[in-house]
């Protein structure tokens, strides 16, 4: 399956010296751990293990090197990470490696669970126009890991970048 996703520099160094990317728990919000372990649980139950650690998120499409891969980054990276440096990697995951999510769905459990609360059960299911939808980044892909093997292109996103038409 071709996915996307934006990491820190330094990614490129770990993928090169250990052969593969995986989640830490030291980098999620601890309040935040339970929507996490929510998602690990469904990884789990399809087969997809994640080592007890947290999966690590990509989007389901070829990067697209267009303003919305710029945008998901700005949104889901800090202002540290881009000051350091990120880049996007262009990957082809196993299918049976990957779940596939409403990254919608997936912001009503993990905001839920910040706010201290017990949120609805996650929904797993993608309607066919949520499949389809050309304009949206709205699918997510959760994986156990990125083995160097499946990385198949790794480009420096610009911050500044912006469309002018």
């Amino acid at each position: 399956m071709q996915l996307w996703t934006a990491q820190h520099c330094a990614v490129a160094g770990v993928l090169e010296k250990t052969g593969r990317l995986v989640g830490e728990w030291d980098r999620v919000e601890p309040s935040a751990r339970p929507a996490y372990e929510v998602m690990v649980a469904e990884m789990l139950r399809r087969g997809i293990d994640c080592e007890g650690r947290p999966p690590v998120w990509a989007w389901a499409e070829p990067d697209t090197r267009d303003i919305r891969v710029l945008e998901t980054a700005r949104l889901l990276l800090s202002d540290y990470d881009f000051d350091r440096g990120v880049v996007v990697l262009d990957l082809d995951v196993p299918d049976e490696l990957v779940l596939r999510s409403l990254y919608f769905s997936w912001n009503e459990t993990y905001f839920g669970f910040l706010a201290g609360e017990r949120p609805p059960a996650m929904n797993w299911s993608i309607a066919p126009e949520e499949e389809s939808d050309p304009d949206a980044c709205c699918i997510q892909a959760c994986l156990p890991m990125i083995h160097r093997s499946w990385v198949r292109g790794i480009r420096p996103i610009d911050p500044l970048w912006t469309f002018t038409g």
